[in-house]
């Protein structure tokens, strides 16, 4: 089973905060295997193309068109900003 733009964005936010792959799956409705799977592809993917890429597409991707997600992403590029 494949995870939607939102599952993925809600992965990250809980996986961020420190639930285990089983609290997550059990939150987002399915197997620790699809969580598990997910992280891996998340993690490869972030190889080839960076964290920041990947993480702010899948942000995005799971909260187009939300007020929320414009916040987020606004908030992450001025923590991103900061840093430097």
């Amino acid at each position: 089973m494949a995870l939607t733009p939102n599952q993925i964005a809600e992965l990250l936010k809980l996986r961020a905060l420190g639930w285990s792959q089983s609290e997550i799956a059990e939150i987002l409705n399915t197997s620790q295997q699809v969580i598990g799977y997910q992280l891996k592809k998340l993690k490869e993917q972030s190889k080839k193309k960076g964290t920041d890429e990947v993480f702010n597409a899948a942000l995005i991707g799971g909260l187009a068109g939300a007020a929320a997600g414009i916040g987020i992403v606004a908030l992450l590029e001025l923590l991103k900003d900061s840093k430097k």
